[in-house]
């Protein structure tokens, strides 16, 4: 659930298409997941994706197409939240913080920067730990999002500095997190704005892991490397049984 500020609509909303992004006109002030740890026969589906206006009520249903192998296990790259600089003032109104979330789960960002916030949900069996002892952890530390997208096709583009990633919990899934300030990224448009982008689950593996990349003086198939990883961490498992 991406909750919203109570009198405050997203000043733009994305969502990620195969191949292009689109831009939603109306005004949502919440958007909610639903379904995405949902195994079938071997694969997780899409989620539900529903956007919300003031009063709570959905405005509209949408889902990325296809499904995602049960046995890909990387951080899919979920949402990210743009907060603009000195936003935080008498006129938003915010929910007060429930007494039973974790003080672990709660992110705070600076007021005099803007930011933004990248989101990624780990599968279920598979830990932050497990992820960071991975080759494309390093990808995923070097490159904004466009790493992810089949419209820039997984290009990496670096950003200035490197932000670290950090994890929470939620039910079953870790959940990764990072928090990038005062930095121009692929998506000008909604630096230092209120917005929200719905990242396409669907997009990262294809052009992440369908790549060459180099260790040392080796080149080698990040596809290769994933698998040798999978297949370590499967034994790990069985061996804890």
């Amino acid at each position: 659930m991406m909750d919203g500020i109570k009198n405050h609509p997203f000043d733009s909303l994305y969502f990620q298409r195969d191949n292009h992004k689109e831009k939603f006109k109306k005004s949502i002030y919440k958007v909610s997941w639903h379904g995405f740890s949902y195994n079938q026969n071997g694969n997780i589906k899409m989620p539900v994706i529903n956007l919300k206006n003031q009063k709570n009520q959905k405005d509209l249903e949408i889902r990325h197409k296809g499904k995602i192998k049960n046995d890909k296990l990387f951080p899919f790259p979920i949402c990210s939240l743009y907060i603009p600089k000195n936003f935080f003032d008498n006129s938003i109104k915010f929910q007060k913080i429930q007494d039973e979330i974790p003080k672990d789960n709660i992110i705070n960002v600076k007021k005099d920067v803007f930011s933004r916030i990248d989101f990624f949900i780990l599968p279920k069996n598979y830990s932050v730990n497990d992820f960071f002892l991975t080759s494309a952890f390093f990808l995923y530390l070097a490159s904004d999002n466009t790493l992810f997208s089949r419209e820039y096709h997984g290009e990496v583009r670096k950003l200035k500095e490197c932000h670290p990633y950090k994890s929470l919990k939620i039910i079953d899934h870790d959940i990764l997190y990072r928090i990038i300030e005062n930095e121009e990224t692929y998506l000008p448009e909604l630096d230092n704005t209120y917005s929200l982008f719905i990242h396409n689950p669907n997009n990262p593996f294809d052009v992440l892991y369908n790549r060459l990349t180099k260790k040392g003086e080796d080149r080698y198939s990040l596809r290769d490397e994933h698998d040798k990883e999978l297949e370590r961490i499967k034994n790990i498992d069985k061996s804890n049984d």
